[in-house]
């Protein structure tokens, strides 16, 4: 599905039109990009499935796990487009920020009723929300 998307006009910007400044930002955003969906679809089905169990809830949780998967595959098809190395999937390891929000993640857990609320409230308000929302705010008001 993402091959459907034309990134011609990307790949000509991203080549001819923006200076090195803009393409480092652009770099800083896509580093952690891809792993904040991939931890968000972890989340669903590592956290979430396991606590709701009402049939039609699980079905929506896939749904929406599933959707994740196909916004990781975008991510990654336009990185690679661009032309971005393989690397740049991990180089976030490389920034102390970055490694340890990525570390800050893997530690929630399910075993509580206040731990399902930290954990929904991580997930859904600041990685979904927050992080990736002013990601794309910045994306889509980028020169």
């Amino acid at each position: 599905m993402p091959e459907e998307v034309p990134l011609g006009d990307d790949v000509r910007d991203w080549q001819k039109n923006l200076n090195q400044s803009e393409k480092n930002l652009l770099t800083q955003i896509f580093r952690f990009f891809t792993q904040a969906d991939v931890e968000v679809n972890n989340c669903y089905i590592r956290h979430y499935m396991n606590v709701f169990k009402p049939t039609e809830v699980l079905m929506m949780m896939s749904a929406f796990a599933s959707m994740e998967t196909v916004h990781i595959a975008a991510y990654s098809h336009l990185l690679d487009t661009i032309g971005m190395p393989e690397a740049e999937y991990s180089a976030f390891l490389k920034y102390k920020q970055m490694k340890d929000k990525y570390d800050y993640m893997q530690g929630f857990d399910i075993k509580s009723n206040h731990n399902i609320a930290i954990t929904i409230a991580v997930f859904s308000a600041f990685t979904e929300g927050l992080q990736l929302f002013a990601s794309f705010a910045i994306l889509l008001n980028f020169p």
